[in-house]
């Protein structure tokens, strides 16, 4: 569970689009009377990301609120292939950004001198040119000159226009990394201005990591992170792994009667032009992108979605799960209390395959409310809900498996997070320090036998293997039972992190309480 103030970054999304004019927001009445096309809406979500970024909003909150406005305003609804062309442009615009920037600096002079929206059109249109082979090049230019007359008029229209030929005019150079070498300042392209980019300017690094850096458009401390901590090959294979757009997984409701069918018929939609899909822990499926079929079994994915015999899970969260063995847990009747459960995806995994979840709590009511609403669609119990901090849990003992998919700084999901990318270097610090509260208060309730499941969503030593080895330190009767990581070399699954620890004995170190 990536931690982030999803709700707040909501609230702050609707403020945004409801401050038409404002300083906060002032380019969004021209922005809204732009026609309802993909690129114009990935381009709102982009701008609306920038406005409400600093308090929590995501690319999802952002892009689901314009298209939630524009529908509203369009007789008709919007069209299934524009929100999803929409979604991927925005989804990879954020992805590639500072790669973008890099490639738009080498055609542009003065880049600080455009509006900020603007930058960001031309970055959705680069896209569209330099990673989208579906879309013809010359709608992509004119579809972009159109919506840079109809916010600025004809001069900066051509400006637009020349810039975006000037990159098809860089051929297939910018599709290595070599191309991304000598000077410039890629990580403050888009910012408001001239003193925010001077803050933004990144640490200097030898020039083979900084091509790295630029070319999978990461931060650049990022590279050094991964290199001084899993070498040179691995932070290879991960830099290309969080470019990628990711995969999508399904899960199937191991409580119903015919879900064996069911988990083969998904296995059996093998695409003729794409990759087979892959099993994912003991129920899950993952298709490539794209490659997500619209029906199975003769049944529409959306209605055995409704219908509760399907749900969306990442393949990595269904993976750690099998990873870490936890079926021991269903088969000893252990009851199960998931101290973070967030929207409770490993809580209702574990209840569709028969598992004792007692107890769900979290720190966010906005993901915690939406718990019942999973159970009465998967048809299963619901467990006891409980609005609580796993630092300062409201259990004094407990005997049985506790779950924490701890608050993290969501390194290994950067494809499905690209706005990650953004959150400065000093936020894993903070994130360390929530762990190891979360660890200690969590490990002090374990009866004698009773274990803990350890698990993040990030691809760094200090949030994951330091944090228990220094619990481990902290409190001498407990042991490691299995230690997990997603595989670096593996070309699409999630980078993820888990820990499987058991209480040998009922003695405890001073402070292991």
């Amino acid at each position: 569970m990536i931690g982030t103030k999803r709700k707040a970054g909501r609230d702050t999304a609707a403020q945004a689009f409801a401050a038409e004019g404002s300083a906060q927001f002032t380019e969004s009445r021209r922005l809204r009377q732009l026609p309802p096309a993909a690129p114009a809406l990935a381009l709102r979500a982009l701008c609306l990301l920038d406005s409400a970024f600093s308090a929590g909003c995501t690319i999802q909150v952002a892009l689901q609120q314009v298209l939630e406005d524009t529908a509203r305003r369009q007789e008709g609804g919007l069209a299934e292939r524009d929100r999803h062309l929409a979604a991927e442009l925005a989804y990879g615009t954020l992805r590639m950004e500072n790669r973008l920037a890099f490639v738009l600096g080498k055609v542009l002079r003065q880049p600080l001198k455009l509006p900020l929206p603007l930058r960001r059109l031309l970055a959705v249109a680069a896209y569209g040119l330099l990673f989208l082979d579906r879309l013809p090049a010359h709608a992509v230019l004119h579809t972009a000159v159109d919506l840079a007359r109809q916010l600025y008029g004809p001069g900066l229209a051509r400006v637009v226009n020349g810039s975006l030929r000037s990159v098809q005019r860089l051929g297939d150079a910018v599709q290595t990394p070599d191309f991304y070498a000598g000077p410039a300042d890629e990580e403050s392209f888009f910012a408001e201005d001239a003193a925010t980019a001077r803050k933004l300017r990144g640490l200097a690094l030898p020039e083979a990591e900084l091509r790295l850096a630029r070319f999978h458009a990461v931060p650049r401390w990022l590279v050094a992170l991964w290199q001084q901590a899993y070498g040179d090959e691995a932070c290879q294979h991960l830099l290309a792994r969080s470019g990628a757009r990711p995969w999508q997984a399904l899960r199937v409701n191991a409580s119903r009667p015919q879900a064996a069918d069911l988990k083969q018929a998904l296995l059996a939609c093998v695409p003729a032009d794409g990759p087979a899909p892959q099993a994912v822990g003991g129920w899950g499926v993952a298709f490539a992108p794209g490659q997500t079929p619209a029906a199975v079994q003769g049944e529409p994915l959306a209605r055995l979605l409704e219908q509760g015999a399907l749900s969306q899970q990442a393949a990595a969260s269904q993976e750690v799960m099998a990873a870490l063995g936890l079926e021991d847990w269903l088969g000893r009747g252990w009851p199960v209390w998931d101290a973070c459960a967030g929207y409770g995806g490993k809580s209702v995994q574990l209840l569709e395959q028969g598992g004792d979840v007692r107890l769900c709590t979290d720190r966010s009511f906005s993901r915690l409310r939406q718990v019942p609403g999973h159970c009465r669609r998967l048809g299963l119990a619901l467990p006891h809900l409980a609005l609580a901090d796993a630092s300062g849990p409201p259990v004094a003992r407990w005997q049985g498996g506790i779950i924490a998919d701890v608050p993290c700084s969501g390194l290994g999901v950067l494809a499905r997070r690209p706005d990650l990318r953004r959150r400065p270097r000093t936020a894993l610090a903070e994130h360390a320090g929530l762990q190891r509260a979360i660890l200690k208060a969590l490990a002090a309730r374990l009866e004698t036998g009773a274990e803990l499941a350890y698990i993040t969503c990030t691809l760094h030593p200090l949030e994951n293997e330091q944090a228990v080895d220094w619990l481990l330190a902290e409190d001498s009767s407990l042991e490691r039972l299995v230690q997990w990581q997603t595989p670096h070399d593996h070309p699409w699954l999630e980078g993820m992190f888990a820990a499987r620890l058991r209480r040998r004995q009922d003695v405890r170190r001073a402070g292991g309480r």
